[in-house]
C-alpha cells in the first residue's frame, strides 16, 4: 500500500515517533473504550510501542498503519491488518473531531487503496455493541454486519458483545463479481 494517502480535508501518512504525544492525547476514555487492543489506561510508551510494531508489520508487508492527519496535526489512526484469517480494518478518532465525516473519508482512503493494491475479494472489520457511530461510518464504507460474538476489549479487562462487519471488493467497486 502506498506510504501516504489524501482526501479533501486529510491526509494519512505512516505513524512516527513525533505523532505520539499528540495521539497520546486524543485516547482519551470516550476513543479507548470502543478499542479492543488497547489498555486503560493507555500511555505513551504503549502508543510508541504500537507505531513501532506497526513500521515493521508495514515493511513485511503484512499491515499498513495510517496517521490521520489535519492541517498536519495528528488526530487518530486507520490501518488495515490481519485479524482472525482476513485483512480488518480498525480506526479511532480523537473526540473533538467526532461528527464531521472525517473517519469515513480517511478509511474510505485506506479501503480504495487497499483494494487497488491487492486482489483481495473482501476486507473485514467490526465494532463493539453500542458504539453506534463506528457503525454509521461502516455502512457510508459498504460494510454489512455478518456475525456477532464476544471480543475481549482490553481496557474493560472482559469479554463485551461485538459485531463483525465485512466488505466486499463487488460492493465497493459497484461491480458484479463473476459467477
Amino acid at each position: 500500500m502506498p506510504d501516504t494517502l489524501s482526501t479533501e480535508r486529510l491526509s494519512l501518512r505512516a505513524p512516527r515517533r513525533e505523532d505520539v504525544p499528540a495521539l497520546h492525547r486524543q485516547m482519551t476514555w470516550p476513543v479507548v473504550r470502543w478499542l479492543s487492543q488497547v489498555p486503560w489506561p493507555v500511555s505513551a510508551d504503549d502508543i510508541a510501542a504500537h507505531i513501532e510494531k506497526s513500521a515493521e508489520e508495514r515493511a513485511a508487508g503484512r499491515a499498513a498503519l495510517y496517521t490521520v492527519t489535519k492541517a498536519g496535526e495528528p488526530i487518530g489512526l486507520v490501518g488495515i491488518a490481519p485479524r482472525n484469517g482476513a485483512m480488518n480494518l480498525g480506526y479511532w478518532l480523537g473526540e473533538e473531531h467526532w461528527g464531521q465525516g472525517l473517519m469515513p473519508e480517511a478509511a474510505g482512503a485506506v479501503v480504495d487503496a487497499y483494494f487497488a493494491d491487492s486482489r483481495a475479494v473482501h476486507i473485514s472489520s467490526g465494532l463493539f455493541a453500542g458504539n453506534e457511530a463506528s457503525l454509521k461510518v461502516q455502512q457510508k464504507l459498504g460494510f454489512v454486519v455478518v456475525g456477532e460474538g464476544l471480543m475481549p476489549a482490553r481496557a474493560h479487562g472482559r469479554m463485551l458483545p461485538h459485531y463483525d462487519t465485512i466488505l466486499g471488493r463487488a460492493r465497493w467497486t459497484g461491480q458484479q463479481m463473476a459467477a
